[in-house]
């Protein structure tokens, strides 16, 4: 074996352990928010092929793919169109961060980044599988969960913000009833904000009742530059609350206890 080819070798196998070795960069986005996946090749480095992957869809479609000078949105993964774009689209200082807007559920799930440098020889490359991993990224896209308590007869607030305020329908709900409140149909509830400013869509429930425990999720239909008509409201909840209407505590001749207590007579 010659030394070059030796040296070929080492110089792969080192790469290999690098990566093997890294950490997962972890990121966790609430839906409908835009996140940035951070990548940075070698600084100073002639870059003309970046690959953004999802292991885990196992398709030979791109996250985002970027050569001969510009994005290649022919062999993209369909759910990704229109949603993806480099930070820098010039790549000073080898940034190949990937900007993904309006995240989902969907979009849980591993990232790799990997690019092309100009070789010195000018060598054309055929496939890009060779490339070695420079970042991974793990994004976890849930809601966030918030527990509130009231008393009997207060009034709450249900907290919920959207991304930004292009909204074209709230919908309030409850997986164990039906709709609770949807705007801009008529309802018995109403919304902290009518008007919808930066994005606010909280919920002001009057009166709570025993009856009123359990989960609250927060959805959104924003409008789309399309103008695309949508027909249902199957959205991600970008908030999700649980409520506790506890039983009001009561005293009886010096006992303290509560409504389902027995009392000795």
């Amino acid at each position: 074996m010659s030394v070059s080819t030796s040296a070929s070798l080492w110089t792969l196998l080192s790469l290999w352990v690098l990566v093997s070795a890294s950490e997962v960069q972890n990121i966790r986005a609430v839906p409908g928010q835009t996140v940035t996946l951070p990548c940075r090749a070698p600084r100073d480095t002639d870059i003309i092929v970046v690959e953004w992957t999802r292991p885990d869809l196992e398709t030979e479609e791109y996250v985002f793919l970027y050569r001969d000078e510009r994005p290649d949105p022919h062999k993209q993964h369909p759910s990704f169109q229109n949603r993806v774009e480099l930070v820098d689209r010039q790549m000073e200082d080898g940034d190949v961060s990937l900007i993904l807007k309006n995240v989902k559920r969907e979009d849980t799930g591993i990232y790799e980044c990997r690019v092309v440098q100009r070789e010195t020889n000018r060598r054309k490359r055929a496939t890009l599988d060779s490339e070695p991993i420079i970042s991974i990224i793990y994004l976890d896209v849930r809601p966030d969960q918030e527990n509130i308590t009231a008393d009997p007869g207060q009034t709450v607030t249900l907290p919920c913000r959207a991304p930004n305020t292009n909204i074209k329908a709230v919908e309030w709900t409850r997986p164990d009833l039906k709709t609770v409140f949807l705007q801009p149909k008529p309802a018995t509830n109403q919304s902290s904000d009518s008007q919808m400013k930066d994005g606010d869509v909280s919920l002001t429930l009057k009166n709570v009742t025993r009856e009123d425990r359990g989960r609250y999720e927060c959805r959104v239909v924003q409008r789309e530059t399309n103008r695309r008509k949508r027909s249902t409201l199957k959205t991600e909840p970008i908030s999700i609350i649980y409520l506790d209407v506890p039983l009001p505590e009561v005293n009886l001749k010096g006992v303290h206890c509560t409504e389902t207590d027995p009392v000795d007579t």
